[in-house]
């Protein structure tokens, strides 16, 4: 969020600066600042490399992830997803939004689709349920987790609890076995949620009638948590292997970006070493 405000307040303070051509832009005041080899804007685009190369740390802690030191899976995920907005902002920054030198430019392109693509992966991946480790879970862990889920309320209450449960997994949409299924029920996931609320409703009204507030409260939180685990286990295989194409897409687009940010840096201090 720092380095975002960083950028935003460069492109705000200097707006009179980035609103002129760039072929007039030498001759400005600011340029010796804010310009791309200027004080500042070199600056920022060493700090926005810096921080697109560290988000990589990420990969790394991916290859342990069982390994508890290290912290949580999940806060290194945040990291990456915060290092790369952020080394994106600082790096347009940098830019001065003069896109003349054809490296230069295609390294700003490459940032930009590793950006986008590192955005819908996060919406993919929170859609894939995790261990306590941060690794995707099996389908099996997810299977044994609702039944514990439907065991942990009262024996006079368990009954209501399944049936309840029976009656909100007739309102699940069908498993998703592929990734291309995946990608299908994306868009429809909001339907189905909405469906899932309005079955809740009718079950909640039905055992009211039968059954005390406490025991249809109790009842419902379970069968609840069970319905959302049995649908995470429905989901799981198509999101686990989406997710999985994803990686690939992503990871040739952060490889295009390390390669054509090499290749600016080694170009920009072989002509000033000119």
């Amino acid at each position: 969020m720092t380095c975002v405000l960083t950028a935003a307040a460069v492109w705000t303070l200097g707006d009179v600066y980035f609103a002129l051509p760039p072929s007039r832009r030498p001759w400005a005041t600011l340029h010796a600042t804010l310009g791309s080899g200027g004080s500042l804007g070199h600056l920022l685009g060493i700090a926005g490399s810096a921080l697109m190369v560290l988000n990589l740390l990420y990969l790394v802690r991916r290859r342990w992830a069982r390994v508890g030191r290290l912290g949580p899976l999940s806060t290194w995920l945040t990291f990456h997803v915060a290092a790369g907005v952020g080394g994106v902002a600082l790096v347009l920054a940098h830019t001065a939004g003069d896109f003349g030198n054809p490296v230069a430019r295609w390294c700003t392109i490459a940032a930009l689709v590793v950006l986008i693509t590192g955005g819908l992966g996060r919406w993919i991946y929170g859609q894939v349920a995790h261990g306590a480790h941060g690794d995707e879970a099996a389908e099996a862990d997810l299977v044994r987790r609702m039944r514990a889920a439907l065991a942990s309320v009262d024996d006079d209450v368990r009954p209501i609890a399944e049936r309840a449960e029976r009656r909100l997994f007739a309102a699940l949409p069908p498993p998703v076995t592929s990734p291309v299924a995946a990608m299908r029920a994306l868009p429809l996931a909001p339907f189905y949620a909405l469906r899932l609320r309005w079955a809740r409703g009718v079950v909640r009204r039905g055992l009211l009638a039968d059954h005390a507030h406490d025991r249809v409260r109790s009842a419902l939180a379970a069968a609840d948590e069970a319905t959302l685990l049995r649908l995470r286990a429905r989901r799981q295989q198509g999101f686990k292997q989406l997710v999985g194409t994803w990686r690939g897409v992503h990871r040739v687009a952060t490889f295009v970006l390390l390669t054509t940010l090499a290749a600016h840096v080694v170009s920009l201090y072989l002509v000033g070493a000119v």
